[in-house]
């Protein structure tokens, strides 16, 4: 007997999101150099959420991973709670926006930069406006460029992934 095609649909969010979540749980600082600095492999199911059910997905999932994530880790002290919630759901407004308005302009690799980028903009500014310590600003340009790297991985991976994806059939289709 078929499913219902939304029933499928947050059944495979729902697995995104529980992936997310594994992710960003057991991510190292592969910089530990460079204080609160990852990859932000748990970005990876927020791309493929925009690329295989939308905007409102992509939203969703990035929110949803990120806030579950933080609890489970305890991670209750608003700098961690606000960087982590507020950069990746900032980051994934503003790829669902460009996704919606401008996908034949952008690659994946290419919204996933500028996701980056946002995730440690957003990130940036709540750690600001937690702490009012303005030398964090000396910081910003690192984060900015770091953002961009992290957001190009994420990019090249979650294109690999969603093309190994597109040959199951798991999309808005389904």
């Amino acid at each position: 007997m078929e499913q219902p095609t939304e029933l499928k649909k947050l059944a495979y969010i729902s697995v995104l999101i529980a992936f997310g979540i594994v992710l960003n749980l057991f991510e190292p600082s592969f910089f530990s150099v460079i204080p609160g600095v990852r990859i932000g492999l748990a970005n990876i199911v927020s791309v493929l959420a925009l690329l295989l059910f939308g905007e409102g997905a992509c939203i969703l999932t990035a929110l949803l991973r990120s806030t579950i994530g933080s609890l489970i880790k305890g991670a209750l002290n608003p700098i961690p709670l606000g960087t982590s919630v507020i950069g990746a759901t900032s980051a994934a407004i503003v790829m669902a926006l460009i996704y919606k308005l401008f996908k034949r302009h952008f690659s994946v690799i290419g919204i996933s930069i500028i996701g980056g980028i946002i995730n440690n903009f957003a990130q940036f500014l709540v750690v600001i406006l937690i702490t009012r310590n303005k030398a964090f600003f000396y910081y910003l340009p690192v984060l900015l460029f770091l953002g961009g790297v992290s957001g190009w991985i994420i990019g090249i991976l979650s294109q690999l992934l969603y093309n190994k994806l597109k040959k199951v059939n798991i999309s808005n289709e389904t």
